[in-house]
């Protein structure tokens, strides 16, 4: 009882949740953690009066009790011959442009498979907080960040260099990565390092600091939009622009960066009925989408 307390807890984010998803009673639950965090001589989560969150002792207890509790569950349904639906709160977090993979499109469509789920969507171009509980999936556009996450490879998209043709006009077009040091580069650094872009494999330009930096691609599109300069991003956030003759690809011959759109979730998490069924079905629907690059089955990976 205390492992499934504890992993209903977190799951649920308070002990009030838990109580009534389990059937007992607050105090009840309470002890249960209490014994819990007792036994391994450690605390497990951290209280206030709004929110529970997970200790680092807490995190590698969670990702044992999930997988405990999941296999628990799977040996409970199998001998009653019952098939029980992923249910529960899911916390998902993904990036602002995520329209523009048709996210919106498919949360329906899960949702419509999937009723037993309550989803919580949140919009946000950071770095999402995986490993306190906040969330429990995230997508995230560039290379993984942390090593106590796992990650799906969803897609790799083509990275371009842009700018608008009254900026270009104005400063001239370059004809080698060299002439980028010469023109007002608008920095990005959710998807590149701060000074320099990697144009390809073998090709990486260092870059002066212009007037903008951000973590925010949408903010750099709307920059180069405005004629203030350079802008280095995936290609499908600027595909409607480039066609509109709003924005200019700059050195398509020399740059064949990718960056890629992954979906991150704490490690042992997978486990979980209602993290796996989000994952193999975001996986499924992106993987299959017009745009997609990257096919095959679920690939588990650690984020480094």
């Amino acid at each position: 009882m205390a492992m499934m307390s504890f992993a209903e807890v977190v799951s649920t984010g308070s002990f009030s949740a838990a109580a009534t998803s389990l059937g007992y009673s607050k105090a009840a639950v309470s002890r249960q953690i209490s014994r819990l965090e007792t036994s391994v001589g450690m605390k497990l989560l951290e209280r206030n009066t709004r929110t529970v969150t997970l200790t680092p002792v807490g995190r590698e207890m969670y990702a044992r009790c999930a997988r405990i509790v999941d296999e628990v569950n799977e040996a409970n349904r199998v001998m009653t011959g019952m098939q029980q639906k992923p249910r529960g709160d899911l916390k998902v977090n993904a990036p602002v442009v995520s329209s523009l993979f048709d996210l919106t499109k498919i949360i329906p469509r899960f949702l419509q498979a999937y009723s037993d789920i309550r989803l919580f969507i949140n919009l946000s171009d950071s770095r999402a907080d995986l490993l306190k509980g906040r969330f429990d999936v995230s997508f995230w556009i560039g290379e993984p960040y942390d090593a106590n996450l796992d990650s799906v490879l969803l897609r790799e998209y083509p990275m371009v260099l842009v700018a608008s043709p009254a900026y270009l006009d104005r400063e001239g077009r370059p004809k080698a990565a060299g002439d980028l040091k010469e023109h007002v580069c608008i920095s990005e650094t959710h998807l590149s390092q701060l000074g320099e872009w990697r144009l390809s494999k073998d090709t990486t330009v260092a870059i002066g600091r212009g007037p903008l930096t951000s973590n925010s691609v949408r903010m750099a599109r709307e920059a180069s939009l405005q004629d203030l300069g350079v802008s280095y991003m995936p290609r499908f956030l600027v595909a409607d622009d480039i066609d509109a003759g709003r924005l200019e690809v700059l050195l398509p011959d020399l740059v064949t960066e990718t960056i890629s759109l992954h979906l991150l979730f704490p490690k042992g998490s997978y486990m979980l009925s209602k993290v796996r069924a989000f994952v193999d079905f975001v996986a499924s629907e992106v993987r299959e989408g017009p745009a997609a690059s990257v096919g095959g089955g679920i690939a588990l990976t650690q984020a480094y």
